[in-house]
């Protein structure tokens, strides 16, 4: 069945080359998701448009065809393109590649396009990155139905409590353990107190931000494939007098 999408808001998440002078193109838009493009001739040096192909630019794009992989016939700019760097630009790297490996082709996801427009936004004005970038894991994990319950134990209406341990299911619940304490070797085990703090989105104490990282990393493993994220090794890369939070993202 023939699809268009006309002039529609969008960003590129990600380009790669495509035969000799074309390029193949993921685009996340609002009305009609994550697409799939081929941009043909763009890499031609004569070729208009193709400064505007970058990560990080508000677009207006055209698109048709009869298959998964759409044309590109048109590209606008929506506003000026971001400025981002550093930390900042590696973080929505990083954004922009849990976007590809996880979401799901022509779904329609308003609420999911706000949320990934805002935290490129919020990147690019400087704002605190751990608690936006755990923040936006848990929106991603919702709307693609892998949302994590963290106010009531999984097997039971009960709520958690801040002296509780708790140990997280493959199903992303949390079942409360007895006779458990900090120090104990269980893998995947967390207290009570940091489930509530990440339930309100509180990453305001460094021992919340360590938690959240080490729960949230865990549980989009499972929905990842096995290759590793190419954001996390330039995390890596970066300069060692950068604190440790940040050398892996």
């Amino acid at each position: 069945m023939p699809l268009q999408i006309d002039m529609q808001a969008g960003w590129l998440l990600h380009s790669r080359p495509y035969r000799d002078t074309s390029m193949l193109l993921d685009f996340f838009t609002e009305e009609s998701g994550r697409v799939s493009a081929v941009a043909k001739g763009i890499r031609n040096p004569k070729a208009k448009n193709k400064a505007l192909l970058q990560p990080f630019v508000p677009l207006y794009i055209s698109l048709s065809g009869r298959s998964e992989l759409q044309n590109l016939r048109q590209v606008e700019v929506r506003s000026p393109a971001l400025f981002l760097k550093g930390e900042s630009l590696f973080s929505a790297l990083y954004v922009n590649e849990l976007m590809v490996r996880l979401v799901a082709g022509h779904e329609k996801d308003r609420e999911l396009f706000g949320a990934y427009s805002s935290v490129l936004q919020e990147l690019s004005a400087g704002a605190d990155i751990e608690p936006l970038l755990r923040s936006f894991e848990l929106r991603l994990l919702e709307n693609l139905g892998y949302g994590l319950q963290l106010s009531h134990e999984a097997d039971s209406d009960n709520p958690v409590v801040a002296e509780g341990w708790y140990y997280l299911q493959s199903d992303g619940g949390f079942v409360r353990q007895l006779q458990v304490t900090k120090d104990s070797s269980i893998d995947n085990l967390y207290s009570g107190t940091e489930l509530q703090n990440i339930a309100r989105a509180d990453f305001s104490k460094a021992n919340t931000r360590q938690v959240a990282k080490r729960l949230l990393r865990f549980v989009l493993q499972q929905h990842l494939s096995e290759r590793p994220l190419g954001s996390r090794e330039l995390f890596k890369a970066l300069p060692k007098q950068l604190p440790p939070d940040l050398q892996a993202r």
